[in-house]
């Protein structure tokens, strides 16, 4: 459930050009970051992955 909170963090924060990816300054990559995070997070809950117990 972690991952899928920090995802959308990251997502809002990139898309609103508040926040970027730590050594590129790019607001866009913490976005495509972001997704990621959200993709593996949904993924584990699906799965019933260490972060589901």
């Amino acid at each position: 459930m972690g991952n899928v909170i920090f995802g959308i963090i990251m997502i809002v924060g990139g898309a609103s050009g508040h926040l970027a990816l730590r050594g590129t300054d790019s607001s866009g990559a913490l976005v495509v970051v972001g997704f990621l995070l959200l993709g593996y997070g949904v993924w584990q809950m699906k799965r019933g992955g260490a972060g589901n117990r």
